[in-house]
């Protein structure tokens, strides 16, 4: 067999990693956290004026991960003074007005009304954000997250080195345990056809079964309790474990298969 020494790219599906970066406009923190599942599941926290940039987040998560539960944080802050317009609306404070007015009049109140009040109305008051240069935001964006990702990385191909070190151990123990017992199979077969002698011996008396066929018999029975095909079997399914561990490409499924066949 092959050994599990060389180098071996089996990665886990947990890990955190954060990216930071800037330019004269923004300032841009991503943080990626990553669980175990089945396929790829993004699940985004962006404030609502950086929605736009959500698909651009996972193209670039998706290029280079292609499995695990992912929560992305997005954090934006703004440079610079960009113009704000405060508009209000006439017609919504004509109708707060008039209401306000018919409850004084119902309450027969003199209270005087505060603007302050009025002015915390919902609704009164709008603020227009300005235009989000979306080409300009996505570089900073997409250099975070490249640093992020790099961090999820990171963490999983060290976790996924401490896996590989377990798997190892087991693989090691097993191969022992497959020689071992490599070993003592012949002799187990030997064993075997010796007690059906010594039990079934006794009762070729009275009978027209000769000797030659009654050992005969034995030996096809003695036979079918041997364990080489098994043994075969188990060098070629770890044969596939260790190859299995070297590859590049999601293994987690193949290897529970390949576990259970072992």
């Amino acid at each position: 067999m092959r050994s599990l020494e060389e180098t071996v790219l089996i990665k886990s599906m947990t890990g955190f990693g954060q990216g930071e970066a800037k330019n004269e406009h923004y300032s841009v923190r991503v943080e990626i956290k990553s669980v175990n599942h089945r396929y790829l599941d993004l699940f985004f926290r962006i404030p609502r004026q950086y929605s736009p940039l959500e698909e651009t987040l996972r193209s670039a998560i998706a290029g280079r991960i292609a499995r695990g539960r992912l929560e992305v944080a997005l954090t934006v802050e703004e440079f610079g003074n960009k113009e704000r317009m405060v508009h209000m609306n006439k017609g919504l404070l004509q109708a707060y007005l008039q209401a306000i007015a018919a409850v004084k009049e119902e309450m027969a109140s003199e209270e005087p009304t505060a603007l302050s009040h009025v002015l915390s109305l919902p609704g009164l008051l709008e603020v227009d954000e300005p235009a989000l240069d979306v080409e300009d935001l996505q570089r900073v964006v997409l250099e975070a997250t490249a640093l992020a990702l790099n961090g999820v990385e990171a963490m999983r191909e060290a976790e996924g080195r401490r896996l590989f070190a377990d798997l190892k151990e087991k693989t090691d123990q097993l191969e022992e345990l497959r020689l071992a017992v490599a070993e003592l199979a012949p002799q187990v077969v030997v064993d075997y056809r010796n007690r059906l002698q010594e039990r079934l011996g006794g009762l070729l008396d009275g009978t027209t079964i000769t000797e030659e066929r009654f050992l005969g018999e034995v030996a096809i029975y003695a036979d079918r309790c041997s364990i080489d095909e098994e043994l075969v079997r188990l060098v070629s399914h770890m044969q596939q474990f260790a190859e299995t561990l070297r590859s590049t490409e999601s293994t987690g499924r193949k290897l529970d298969f390949l576990v259970q066949e072992m």
